[in-house]
């Protein structure tokens, strides 16, 4: 019981500090997005989940507070929810940390989108999965440990539904950035701070076989463990490049200035954050050859079966530029 007490209060600590430090600077920057708001209600549902350890395990003869067993009961209901909802609002932080990388006009983001809905579909079956097995067997409710047998349904679907989740989280940023061209060093940092989530994985594992087995206060801790380290891991994704750079390192992602910014800005004002830069929507015009100057009407192209296709033209905020469908270039 101390040793549950002691872990469900040190980590949860660490990963909220990790949190809140990062919360800060992205506040800083005024780079807030959804990923930050799923990292602040991970952190809201860590509170509950270190106050329904304590009240789980303050027994009568332990205290401090000497809680009865129908509080207790409270508790570990607090604990049990609480703890899913720390592991999979620590997910969705990562899934929108990616999310943030994706440009709008490329299919995966809509992926990404399907991705967060299916997160969502298993973090709400695990809770109500996890709810009907501790109504259906209240035996547990009148054993001192107060704490349920949660057995082998709900195990098994929590390691396929942690398995799959963290593969998604390792897939989707291998697959962004394979074609992009970044130096060795680069690569293998960013492509390392998103299979931090394989950590998570391992802890789960290891989480599921205690479910399977009779050590309920081995599973508490793992719980514990799991929770707190898949916190941790979403924020390496703001903290890794934000310490790079406090070290002198800069990403390729911050190389290069923004659209219409001068190569000499000042280091405050560089972006720390993992993003790429995406120009103006593009709006295609289809030339018409009877209202365009002679000049222009010169700009059609002919391709190699005989069949004239029209440029194309497409304006972003400062100029009007020529498209060659025929050729693939801007001319």
């Amino acid at each position: 019981v101390f040793v549950i007490k002691v872990l469900a209060t040190i980590l949860p600590a660490f990963a909220v500090f990790l949190t809140t430090l990062r919360l800060y600077y992205r506040w800083s920057r005024r780079h807030l997005g959804y990923d930050d708001a799923w990292a602040a209600f991970a952190v809201f549902c860590a509170f509950f989940m270190t106050a329904g350890a304590w009240t789980r395990s303050d027994t009568p003869a332990t205290g401090p507070f000497h809680h009865s067993l129908h509080v207790r009961i409270i508790g570990y209901y607090m604990l049990n929810v609480s703890f899913t909802c720390v592991l999979w609002a620590s997910r969705m932080s990562i899934l929108f940390s990616i999310i943030r990388l994706i440009p709008y006009l490329m299919a995966m983001r809509i992926h990404a989108y399907i991705c967060a809905i299916l997160f969502g579909m298993m973090w709400v079956a695990l809770i109500i999965q996890k709810l009907v097995v501790c109504e259906t067997n209240t035996a547990w409710k009148h054993l001192p440990g107060a704490q349920c047998v949660l057995g082998h349904s709900v195990g098994g679907l929590e390691l396929a539904t942690d398995f799959l989740a963290d593969i998604i989280l390792v897939y989707l940023p291998a697959k962004l950035l394979w074609n992009i061209k970044l130096s060795f060093t680069k690569r293998v940092l960013l492509m390392g701070i998103f299979s931090a989530s394989m950590f998570t994985t391992v802890v789960s594992v290891i989480h599921g076989v205690y479910v399977f087995s009779e050590n309920r206060n081995a599973e508490g801790i793992l719980a514990h463990i799991e929770a707190s380290t898949a916190l941790m891991v979403c924020n390496l994704a703001v903290l890794v490049p934000w310490l790079s750079r406090a070290f002198g390192h800069r990403g390729e992602s911050e190389g290069s200035p923004t659209p219409g910014t001068s190569t000499g800005a000042s280091p405050a004002k560089d972006l720390t954050t993992l993003r790429f830069y995406h120009p103006a929507p593009i709006v295609l015009h289809a030339l018409e050859l009877d209202s365009v100057q002679p000049s222009m009407a010169r700009s059609v192209h002919t391709c190699a079966s005989g069949e004239e296709i029209a440029s194309m033209t497409f304006a972003d905020n400062s100029s009007h530029k020529s498209l060659s469908i025929a050729e693939g270039e801007v001319v």
